[in-house]
């Protein structure tokens, strides 16, 4: 237990407990899936419990941080909860949510929001983790559960049923990301210097995509607008298998 509590500087991308991690999340994920499609009277329970593990796991997160800020600060598992970085802000997060909400209101504004930033920056995440703690910490834990389950999921929405994605939805989602920056700048200036929801205040200590881009403020624009060509890659998959389904159907 001490190990799961206890503070570490260990993870290293691509070492043996990231790739287990993320094939673990992975099968699990696939055989959510294949279930569903097995059993389609079973479908929607199999997607609202994958949704509901999704959402526990942040929520169990927040109890565990709130946890540990509570202990004897000599106690070696002690960490300070701090407003500007531990509050579920982050897209990764918030995102189990949105696909809760979405699971139980089927609103086709939560499936695109989800689809698109999902695959921009949840699997960019997965591609280049912004991460410290080991296997067993419970952050290690919670970060993958909380990114592979993210883009299992979308798969396993794909798989499924969903709304279809038009390039409008597309123009939507981006929209809705303009918005999130907004509030998250606006969060990250009240809560102070500490805050840096959405990597806005500053890049990532550890190695990612925005180390290639100028330095502050101006890898914000630049990387805005490479979210934009990120949103079409999305796009454009998903574009031709539906229209090649499309074609075999009326073949």
């Amino acid at each position: 237990m001490s190990a799961f509590l206890a503070p570490n500087q260990d993870f290293s991308a691509g070492s043996i407990e990231h790739i287990a991690a993320v094939s673990l999340i992975v099968a699990a994920g696939l055989w959510a899936t294949y279930q569903a499609r097995k059993h389609p009277e079973k479908a929607e329970t199999i997607t609202r419990l994958f949704a509901w593990v999704l959402v526990g796991n942040v929520l169990l997160w927040q109890l565990i941080k709130l946890g540990v800020s509570s202990l004897a600060p000599t106690h070696p598992a002690y960490v300070s909860y701090k407003l500007g970085e531990d509050l579920p802000l982050n897209p990764c997060n918030w995102l189990a949510f949105v696909a809760l909400a979405y699971v139980y209101s089927k609103r086709e504004w939560l499936w695109h929001l989800l689809y698109f930033f999902v695959w921009v920056f949840t699997f960019n995440a997965v591609l280049t983790p912004s991460l410290y703690e080991n296997f067993p910490h419970f952050t290690f834990c919670k970060f993958w559960i909380a990114h592979t389950g993210l883009v299992m999921f979308v798969i396993h929405l794909n798989r499924l049923k969903s709304p279809t994605i038009a390039f409008k939805h597309l123009l939507k989602a981006y929209l809705y990301l303009q918005i999130f920056t907004v509030i998250s700048l606006g969060i990250n200036a009240l809560i102070g210097t500490e805050a840096n929801y959405f990597f806005l205040s500053h890049k990532p200590f550890s190695a990612s995509v925005l180390d290639i881009l100028g330095e502050w403020p101006y890898y914000i624009i630049q990387g805005d607008i490479i979210a934009f060509g990120l949103f079409v890659l999305a796009w454009l998959p998903y574009r031709f298998l539906t229209h090649r389904l499309r074609f075999r159907v009326s073949s």
